[in-house]
Formats: C-alpha cells, sequence, structure tokens
C-alpha cells in the first residue's frame, strides 16, 4: 500500500495533477493547430509559455524532494514521474516550434490524428495520476494508453510511407517528416509517463 499521505505530502500530488493539467492543455492547443483547414501559428506563444510553466513546476516538485524526510513513494520514482511529464511538454513545445520555425502552413497529412492521440492520451493520464494519489487499484488509464500508442504507430507508419511516395518535393518532405517524426515521439513519451504509474503501483501494492 502506499504510505499513509500527511498534507505535506499531498502537495506532491497537486504538482502532479497542475503539470499534467498543463500539458493537457497545451495538447488542446496543438490539436486546434493541427484540425484546422490552415495552421495558424496564434496560439503558439501561449503554448510556450505553458511549457516555460511545466519546466517551473518541475524544478518546484524537485526542491521540494531535496528537502522532504517523508515522501509518498520512492524518491527516484517521484523524480521520473516528474520528468517524464516535463518530458511531453518538451516535445509537444518542439512540435510547434518546427512548425513555427519551417514556416510550416499547409496540411501535414494524418498530423491531426496523432495530435488528437495526443490529446486522449494525456486526458486518461490525468486520470492515471488521480487514481494514484486515491490508491485506487485500477490501471485502466494506463492501458488505454498504451492502446492509443499502438493506433498512433500505424497512423504513423502509414504516413511516413504514403509521404514518401507521393512527395516530390525533398524540402517539404524533410519537414513534414520531421513534425511526424516529434508528434510519434510525443506520443512514446506519454507511453513513459504510463510506465513510470504502473512503476508505482506496482511497486506500492
Amino acid at each position: 500500500m502506499l504510505k499513509f499521505l500527511t498534507p505535506k505530502e499531498d502537495k506532491y500530488f497537486e504538482y502532479f495533477n497542475d503539470m499534467i493539467a498543463n500539458v493537457n492543455e497545451m495538447a488542446q492547443l496543438a490539436k486546434k493547430i493541427f484540425t484546422a483547414n490552415k495552421y495558424e501559428f496564434e496560439t503558439a506563444a501561449k503554448i510556450k509559455s505553458l511549457e516555460r510553466r511545466c519546466d517551473e513546476m518541475a524544478v518546484k516538485t524537485i526542491k521540494k524532494l531535496d528537502k522532504s524526510f517523508i515522501t509518498p513513494f520512492d524518491r527516484e520514482d517521484i523524480l521520473s514521474l516528474t520528468k517524464r511529464i516535463e518530458s511531453v511538454s518538451d516535445t509537444l513545445n518542439a512540435v510547434i516550434t518546427r512548425l513555427e520555425i519551417y514556416n510550416v502552413t499547409d496540411i501535414v497529412e494524418s498530423a491531426d490524428t496523432l495530435s488528437e492521440i495526443i490529446a486522449l492520451q494525456i486526458k486518461e493520464l490525468g486520470v492515471a495520476i488521480n487514481d494514484l494519489k486515491e490508491r485506487s487499484k485500477s490501471l485502466n488509464e494506463s492501458k488505454i494508453v498504451k492502446d492509443l500508442e499502438e493506433q498512433a504507430d500505424v497512423v504513423y507508419r502509414e504516413a511516413i510511407r504514403k509521404l514518401f511516395a507521393t512527395e516530390k518535393d525533398p524540402i517539404k518532405l524533410i519537414k513534414h517528416k520531421e513534425i511526424l517524426d516529434l508528434l510519434e515521439r510525443t506520443v512514446d513519451k506519454c507511453q513513459l509517463v504510463a510506465n513510470t504509474i504502473i512503476t508505482i503501483f506496482v511497486k506500492n501494492s
């Protein structure tokens, strides 16, 4: 069982919830960009701001960890979960940054589907983190994240296959491939968060 949670220890879960809520907002904004008929970058600054806030929350969590004598679960697991949530934020920001740098305004095929999958994964991760706090035995959310990752793999492979089969402009091909690569990497980062949550459940059950 997880250790008894004092109000002080409960602060970690507040940080985790704040971080994943922050990442969820980023994912919704990214989905808005990728599901539009033409990419617009008005929300890019907001995504960057949210990424910086996520970094700040990660630093706050790590500083608290350095000062805490009692933690709700192993210190290395708190550190791992913090860094992996932060990594999702970093990669999401990288996707939008590439769009801006490359000035990609035409549609990257299947990017909309991948962005929707990422948004669904992050929503499930938020539920899983709450289950962790409540010491729930449910691992359903983590399984859903894995199922979504497998769906994304199929979408990504087909998108890359089609891109190389049909795109004649090598510069555009490189740009679109990098956007797809980063979206697929974000999906994988979400899976790593789910894996960490599963590890914490198993170690403390």
